[in-house]
């Protein structure tokens, strides 16, 4: 909850600080989403169905999307799921929320950032009896750099904080990437991306294992239209 006020509060702090000329009123975004499986199972009559109910799921979200001048824009998602399993064990639900910035510092600088609290809270403890729930703390920050001749670059960094009621379970997650655009001629585009994943664990009670991930990928497109 302090990193959820903390967020806020410095959403606020940047929003006084921008330049607040022709603002305008925030847009509100309200979607639904639902669904529902099934699963197939052996009949015990020839007459019966073989496909029954196995899950559904319901999902409402909320964007408030404000934008404060032509350089400085926020937003504000919130989240509200429920997935019920009928045929097995691990119904849930979660909710979070995740304010953000987009700030155009100059014509070719831009800084993003977002904040995220989540939680989940499970129905069935584990085997021992104790409890599943999950508290999940996430803070992101982005530059976009723009160069000449098409080329841009986005430098990024990332903490991910679970915080599970089990406290061997409890982790921290930190990423650092890269991503590349650049037109390389009229018809040719290029883009990359690189990024590294360590995982370690959080508190001394903690039994997760360590992970050091580096992934990337290439992307070559010829469009001979232009």
């Amino acid at each position: 909850m302090k990193s959820l006020v903390l967020a806020l509060a410095l959403l606020l702090l940047l929003a006084l600080v921008a330049s607040a000329q022709d603002v305008k009123l925030p847009v509100f975004f309200l979607r639904y989403e639902g669904g529902i499986g099934t699963e197939e199972i052996e009949p015990e009559e020839p007459a019966e169905e073989l496909l029954m109910p196995s899950a559904r799921r319901n999902t409402v979200s909320l964007r408030v999307k404000e934008q404060w001048n032509d350089r400085f824009t926020t937003n504000l998602y919130s989240t509200v799921s429920r997935k019920e399993y009928f045929l097995q064990s691990g119904s849930y639900l979660y909710f979070f929320l995740r304010p953000d910035f987009a700030w155009q510092l100059t014509d070719r600088i831009k800084w993003s950032a977002a904040f995220r609290s989540k939680w989940i809270w499970y129905d069935e403890p584990y085997a021992d009896g104790s409890p599943k729930d999950l508290t999940s703390l996430l803070a992101r920050t982005e530059l976009s750099l723009r160069f000449p001749n098409q080329l841009r670059l986005n430098p990024y960094v990332q903490g991910v904080f679970d915080l599970y009621d089990k406290d061997e379970n409890t982790r921290q997650t930190y990423t650092a990437g890269l991503s590349l655009e650049s037109r390389l001629s009229g018809a040719w585009r290029l883009n990359g991306r690189y990024r590294s994943v360590v995982r370690v664990p959080l508190g001394g009670a903690s039994a997760v294992s360590d992970r050091f991930n580096h992934e990337f990928g290439l992307n070559l497109s010829w469009d001979p239209n232009k």
